[in-house]
């Protein structure tokens, strides 16, 4: 069969539009089928990470490291710290968690605030599962979707404003940016 519509047969083009059709009925189809798809996935992931927390709770995967003083005693203080698959875990939960609320800004204060409490409010923790987080955005998720919008949409843009994002990110400056509440003692 030759791809050039000019010396097609009648037979050919039918079936190619046929093709079109079916593809075209597919995308209808999903586009109409993925709010209720949606909100399967999302209640199953809720009813996941329920069982998860009540299975093994954020508390069984760090460990309280003694500190000590220059003396070599102890302090009485301990350094919390996660195992690495805790940590890299929960990073990609939270991950999964945030990019699931799109632009609904309710729902991802809700995801930092569970997060915040799960993690007893403690920064330190908080930042490592962030940076697990950030690492499964980074180095897993967006290349795969960079990847699907240059392989299916012959989107050869997406990379370069990723870039120019990056960019316009570090021209930024906090003294051009700041606003009324970014102030000391706001």
């Amino acid at each position: 069969m030759t791809t050039d519509p000019k010396r097609m047969s009648l037979d050919e083009l039918d079936s190619v539009a046929d093709q079109a059709r079916a593809y075209l009925a597919h995308l209808e189809q999903a586009r109409a089928d993925q709010p209720e798809r949606l909100a399967k996935a999302r209640s199953e992931a809720d009813e996941a990470r329920g069982w998860s927390l009540i299975e093994e709770p954020w508390n069984t995967l760090i460990s309280a490291l003694p500190t000590y003083n220059s003396d070599g005693q102890r302090t009485g203080d301990a350094l919390m710290l996660p195992s690495i698959t805790g940590k890299e875990l929960f990073g990609a939960r939270l991950a999964f968690d945030m990019l699931d609320c799109g632009e609904d800004q309710d729902r991802l204060e809700e995801v930092k605030t569970r997060y915040f409490t799960e993690l007893r409010g403690d920064t330190g923790l908080l930042f490592l599962v962030c940076m697990a987080a950030l690492d499964t955005i980074a180095g897993h998720i967006v290349p795969q979707m960079v990847d699907e919008l240059e392989t299916h949409a012959s989107n050869y843009d997406v990379r370069v404003m990723l870039a120019e994002a990056r960019t316009k990110a570090w021209n930024g400056r906090v003294s051009e940016l700041r606003g009324p509440h970014d102030e000391a003692g706001h």
